[in-house]
C-alpha cells in the first residue's frame, strides 16, 4: 500500500458513512481517549457544517489514512482543530505530507498555522516541533483539569 502516491481530498464536511468509522478509531487512541472524547463527539466534529471549517483527507488507494480539520480565520491565521494519522499509516510519512499540504493551502492566505497539542502527547509534540512549529505557551486544564495543552505556532 505504501507504493501508491497520497491523494488529498478537501471537503467542507465529511459524510457520516466516512466520519463514523474514523471517529470510532480516534476515540480509542490518545489524545482523544485520555481527554474523554467519545466517538459521538468526534463524529459531530467531522460532520458539522460551519463556514469556517475545512476538512482535509490524506488517502491512498481509496482509503483514508489521515485527516485534518482546519478553522479559518483564527488569530491571524488558520487553526488545526484536529490532526490525525490512522494507526495503519503511522510511520509512513502521511503526517508530514498532510502538514505540507496544509502549509501550502494556507501560505499566502494566512500569516500563521496554529494548533494545540496535549502536554502528555510527547510524540505528537516532537512531530510538530520537527515540522517547524514553535511552542507559544501552556494552557493548564483547558480540556480536562489534570492535563495541560500546549499552543504551537508556525509562521507562514
Amino acid at each position: 500500500m505504501t507504493g501508491l502516491p497520497l491523494e488529498f481530498v478537501v471537503l467542507p464536511v465529511l459524510p457520516s458513512d466516512q466520519a463514523e468509522p474514523i471517529a470510532r478509531t480516534l476515540a480509542t487512541l490518545d489524545p482523544w481517549r485520555t481527554l474523554g472524547y467519545g466517538s459521538e463527539v468526534l463524529t459531530r466534529s467531522l460532520t458539522s457544517v460551519h463556514p469556517d471549517l475545512t476538512r482535509y483527507l490524506a488517502c491512498r488507494g481509496g482509503r483514508t489514512l489521515g485527516l485534518a480539520v482546519v478553522r479559518h480565520p483564527w488569530l491571524r491565521g488558520a487553526y488545526i482543530e484536529l490532526f490525525a494519522v490512522l494507526p495503519e499509516a503511522q510511520g509512513q510519512g502521511v503526517g508530514g505530507a498532510l502538514l505540507d499540504r496544509l502549509e501550502g493551502a494556507w501560505r499566502g492566505r494566512a500569516a500563521n498555522l496554529w494548533l494545540l497539542v496535549s502536554g502528555f502527547n510527547v510524540a505528537a509534540r516532537g512531530f510538530y516541533l520537527r515540522h517547524g512549529f514553535r511552542e507559544i505557551g501552556v494552557i493548564p486544564g483547558l480540556i480536562i483539569p489534570a492535563q495541560d495543552e500546549v499552543l504551537l505556532r508556525k509562521v507562514l
